[in-house]
């Protein structure tokens, strides 16, 4: 973890999400009652979304994961990246929900929501997942990571499966077209898998989604993704996953309670370095650099604290621009503050990574472990100078 993170308007208003709960799976004529009550339950929570992200090529970059015949790079039109997307998108169900997921890796790794798999009392005992081809498969739960929404499965099936890729979040553009694919109230019939496809555009990037805690980094899409999408993958037009559709905005001036038009997906990078760690230690060990209220630097900002404009950065605000009294930037006693990092500096790297946005600082922290001393290039008054900082544990 980073660090105590609030998520609020600029207004100093507290922004949360509803949650994209798992449909039950029970009979179509539920639905509609089961749609009322996941709406008003937890209103102050992301509603759960299923869908899941991998990069241009897979997060671990296996060389058996199974490659389409595309032409890299390429974009395509809907239907292409539906056909392209099928085999990958898993309907998954955990006790008497349904939500949806992702073929990552081709050995049987699959991507999809915590909040899918996790049970009333912690993980769910039985996960079952189905393919695009109506096979069904038990699924062991690798592991989950309840700060970022997300959870890793396995299935071992006889052949290598298809995965899809991560794509680059520097790389996706605000307004360019997405694809939701999922299991939407896990509608039954229709012509071939029953899952549902919709179609928007990526209205932001490094959103913050907040739960237990915040889920920085996030994509916002107008696309529609209802219960039951949790999970499963919001994809550019060159079929690679942006987003795992995971919340909700809520709107309290609606008939519904949700706003029209805002959902959000755990970004790519997000999804990419969670899953390498769900995949290699079943966990996600987060170090602690002890910040808090951190805010992608813009360039009016860049220019009043000498930053080169092309630098960016996340700026750490001084007490007085602070919405919240007393608040400060830094954790007094912190990993932070006993390195010397001070309100007002502006963090571009971590062990050479570029930091941007405050995903990208959450990120860092989720490939240090605690107890390892990273470098921390900064400005201050107008000068780049490197911290080295202890990270600590969370």
């Amino acid at each position: 973890m980073v660090g105590e993170t609030s998520l609020k308007t600029r207004n100093g208003e507290r922004r949360t999400m509803k949650r994209i709960a798992p449909i039950a799976a029970s009979s179509v004529a539920a639905l509609t009652l089961l749609v009322g009550v996941a709406c008003s339950e937890n209103s102050a929570r992301p509603q759960d979304a299923n869908t899941a992200a991998t990069a241009t090529t897979p997060a671990t970059q296996d060389r058996d994961q199974t490659q389409t015949s595309r032409n890299p790079g390429a974009e395509m039109t809907t239907s292409e990246v539906v056909k392209l997307a099928e085999p990958s998108v898993v309907r998954i169900e955990s006790g008497t929900s349904v939500g949806s997921g992702f073929i990552v890796d081709s050995d049987g790794y699959i991507i999809t929501n915590n909040h899918v798999v996790a049970g009333q009392f912690g993980r769910a005992a039985n996960v079952r997942v189905t393919l695009s081809d109506g096979s069904d498969y038990d699924a062991t739960v690798v592991g989950t990571d309840p700060r970022s929404d997300l959870a890793l499965l396995k299935i071992d099936a006889d052949h290598a499966l298809q995965a899809l890729s991560l794509a680059n979040l520097d790389d996706v553009q605000i307004g360019e077209d997405v694809v939701a694919i999922g299991y939407a109230l896990d509608l039954d019939g229709g012509e071939g898998p029953s899952f549902s496809v919709t179609r928007g555009i990526v209205s932001q990037k490094n959103r913050g989604i907040q739960e237990s805690s915040p889920i920085l980094g996030a994509v916002q899409t107008d696309a529609a993704i209802n219960h039951g999408n949790s999970g499963g993958p919001l994809l550019n037009m060159r079929a690679e996953v942006v987003g795992v559709n995971t919340a909700l905005q809520p709107d309290s001036t609606s008939p519904t309670g949700i706003a029209q038009g805002i959902g959000y997906a755990v970004g790519s990078d997000m999804v990419r370095a969670v899953f390498e760690e769900l995949k290699a230690d079943g966990q996600v060990t987060r170090g602690l650099l002890g910040v808090r209220g951190f805010e992608a630097l813009r360039p009016a900002k860049a220019r009043e604290l000498g930053v080169p404009e092309g630098q960016g950065g996340v700026y750490l605000p001084r007490p007085n621009e602070f919405v919240a009294q007393n608040a400060v930037s830094v954790e007094p006693g912190g990993p932070a503050d006993a390195a010397g990092i001070q309100p007002g500096d502006v963090i571009t790297k971590i062990d050479g990574a570029p930091i941007r946005s405050e995903g990208d600082l959450a990120i860092a922290m989720i490939k240090h472990a605690p107890e390892v001393d990273v470098e921390v290039e900064i400005y201050r008054d107008g000068q780049p100078q490197t911290i080295i900082v202890r990270l600590g544990a969370p």
